[in-house]
């Protein structure tokens, strides 16, 4: 009798308008709602590796930019000035427009996915038009670096490889900080490598650095929001190794 009563409370509130125990949240969070859409229907084309096929001027798997070694110009994350309105657009059922095509291509977003995806875009700031990252988890978990090792050097150039985890899923975006260069060649904290979930390698190119021992820091973000709604330093920094150039 008991469990009958519980039953038909649940099935009232699933068939109440504005009540559905599966609507999608008003206001979604980057970590929580949105990142989980576009790990399953988007990041595999438009992620990093950039895919050479896709557009290359944003990735989907990182809310913030990226700067890759060696450029000046960033790639936008997912949280970029008007990127959450695109996103809608184009994932919209039905969306047809000339030489343009919905995405993903092969299938169309479930109903729920979609709206949160509709909702984010409607959150976004007024002024820069960048969809909120939200609050996150509330008991979410930092990412790690499982191991993070030299495994090749050719003259000048220097591989790593990599192994990020997290222990809740989320995906990971991240860069390494080393030693740089400036215009006036003076050595300088900058991005010499790319980090993302799983495991990876990528090259550094130490020409011109002086000789020496210089420590290497794994950025990480996860999509949690650390430091409050108006903060950009969302990221965790951890050590990671000590290179020798000679």
């Amino acid at each position: 009798m008991r469990l009958a009563a519980i039953f038909a409370v649940v099935v009232a509130l699933a068939a109440a308008p504005g009540c559905a125990l599966d609507d999608p949240p008003e206001v979604p969070s980057w970590q929580v709602d949105v990142m989980p859409v576009l790990a399953a229907n988007c990041v595999r084309c438009h992620g990093f590796p950039l895919n050479p096929v896709a557009r290359n001027d944003f990735r989907l798997d990182a809310y913030s930019p990226t700067l890759l070694p060696g450029e000046t110009i960033p790639i936008d994350g997912a949280g970029g000035p008007g990127l959450a309105s695109q996103i809608a657009t184009f994932t919209r059922p039905g969306f047809s427009v000339s030489l343009k095509v919905r995405m993903p291509p092969d299938r169309t977003l479930a109903d729920r996915e979609y709206l949160i995806l509709r909702n984010w875009a409607g959150a976004a700031d007024a002024v820069t038009e960048s969809g909120p990252r939200g609050p996150g988890r509330f008991d979410n978990r930092a990412p790690t670096v499982t191991s993070f090792e030299e495994v090749a050097r050719v003259g000048r150039k220097v591989t790593f490889a990599f192994e990020v985890s997290d222990l809740d899923h989320d995906l990971v975006s991240g860069v390494v900080i080393g030693p740089t260069l400036d215009v006036q060649m003076q050595v300088q904290p900058g991005n010499i490598g790319i980090l993302v979930s799983g495991r990876r390698t990528f090259e550094w190119d130490t020409t011109g650095l002086p000789e020496g021992s210089y420590d290497l820091t794994a950025r990480l973000d996860d999509g949690a929001d650390i430091d409050g709604p108006d903060g950009e330093e969302d990221y965790i920094d951890v050590p990671v190794m000590t290179v020798v150039i000679p």
